[in-house]
């Protein structure tokens, strides 16, 4: 079984690494790491990767979001979003370009190896089910559990201020991830954001 490689555009040259040794798989191959707009264009069109794990801030210049637009235009590949940023601007822009999954830093390997295999797995395009879902308005109880959880609210404080059980607040935030196809809290919250749930 051929390797799926995967690219990954960090300016930061030790989280790029740090990456790097999370990702050695047998079932995947990080073939570039690049720490700016312009490498990262040239190691895109040398490598075509199937995975792109790309930071937003990538220094002066253009964005990560900029990168993203542009690979576009030569290859509609799968997208993860690593960024320090997780407000409204940052959210809707990078959102615009339709990613696969939106971590926040720090990340942990758990999150990036979840993160990975999903979107690898995932032979369809998930930006079209992204699409698809944004129909389904989550209900009173949902857009309350989603505003907390933006907030950084725990199961146990959510259940407090909301007088529910903690088991409550768990199957809600269960139901919710599985409901929208959201892989972690970060993602989820981009979503809302995009979706004008929270502001």
């Amino acid at each position: 079984m051929k390797k799926k490689q995967i690219l990954i555009v960090e300016d930061e040259v030790i989280v790029a690494q740090d990456l790097s040794n999370i990702l050695k798989s047998p079932n995947y191959n990080v073939c570039g790491l690049a720490h700016s707009y312009d490498s990262a264009i040239d190691l895109f069109k040398k490598v075509i990767p199937d995975l792109i794990i790309c930071d937003i801030n990538l220094g002066n210049g253009k964005s990560g979001i900029d990168f993203i637009m542009e690979t576009k235009k030569i290859k509609n590949v799968p997208v993860i979003f690593l960024t320090a940023y997780a407000d409204e601007e940052t959210v809707s822009g990078a959102l615009e370009t339709m990613p696969q999954s939106y971590l926040t830093k720090p990340f942990t390997k758990e999150q990036i190896l979840i993160s990975v295999n999903r979107v690898l797995r995932n032979n369809s395009n998930r930006s079209f089910q992204i699409k698809k879902i944004q129909t389904h308005v989550p209900t009173r109880r949902e857009l309350e559990i989603i505003h907390f959880i933006a907030l950084g609210d725990s199961s146990r404080a959510i259940a407090d201020k909301l007088c529910i059980s903690f088991e409550t607040v768990q199957s809600h935030r269960k139901n919710i991830f599985h409901k929208y196809n959201m892989s972690s809290s970060a993602e989820l919250i981009a979503f809302a954001h995009k979706n004008k749930w929270i502001s």
